[in-house]
């Protein structure tokens, strides 16, 4: 009899035995586009990315100057929401149209700023889930493990706040080989999905 689970991977599972023809390819192309697109940015970010990095902050920009743009609209049409939900989104809007006209006028500021908010995010994050390892171990007697991870956590937290241009340089440079990694695999994934099924079609 099968679980809960066993039928929601079930539901997920992506089987080319049963669909179309046409279903495959578009399955196979879009694993090829997003592999590619992938490989491509990965590519940029890491052997170019005094220049892959200022284009990356101009879209982040204008997805700033949208975001704000329509959360400002919301804000001030939105007369079925209550007050307060509109002047969180005329300030909120506001904040981030802002942002996102800073973003497009300065692309080495932006670019700066991009950097520094990946690290602070980071840090910020390993250092909230090395505490939580820690506390979580509890009287458990395998509490050794989450006591190093959490320590270990803790102290890479500390150490990308404590130079956060340095560590947000590093950690893009980590995202763009992952990103070339994943983009190959997905360039695969393309050439071989369905190949069977196909053949018996």
């Amino acid at each position: 009899m099968p679980s809960n689970a066993d039928e929601f991977r079930d539901a997920l599972r992506l089987e080319a035995r049963g669909l179309a023809k046409r279903a495959i390819n578009g399955v196979r192309l879009t694993f090829g586009i997003a592999g590619a697109a992938a490989v491509i940015v990965g590519a940029l970010l890491l052997f170019w990315p005094q220049h892959t990095i200022p284009v990356l902050a101009f879209l982040f920009g204008i997805y700033l100057v949208i975001t704000g743009g329509v959360r400002l609209v919301l804000g001030i049409f939105g007369r079925s929401l209550g007050t307060g939900h509109r002047v969180l989104n005329v300030l909120l809007g506001t904040l981030l149209l802002v942002g996102g006209v800073i973003s497009l006028r300065d692309a080495q500021l932006a670019s700066a700023t991009l950097l520094l908010i990946v690290a602070i995010v980071v840090g910020v994050g390993w250092i909230v889930e090395g505490i939580m390892a820690i506390t979580e171990s509890g009287a458990s007697r395998r509490q050794g493990w989450s006591v190093a991870y959490g320590i270990l956590s803790v102290l890479g937290g500390v150490a990308v706040l404590a130079v956060p241009g340095w560590s947000g340089f590093w950690l893009l440079m980590v995202a763009a080989i992952i990103l070339i990694i994943l983009g190959l695999l997905g360039l695969m994934r393309a050439f071989t999905f369905g190949r069977d099924a196909l053949k018996a079609l």
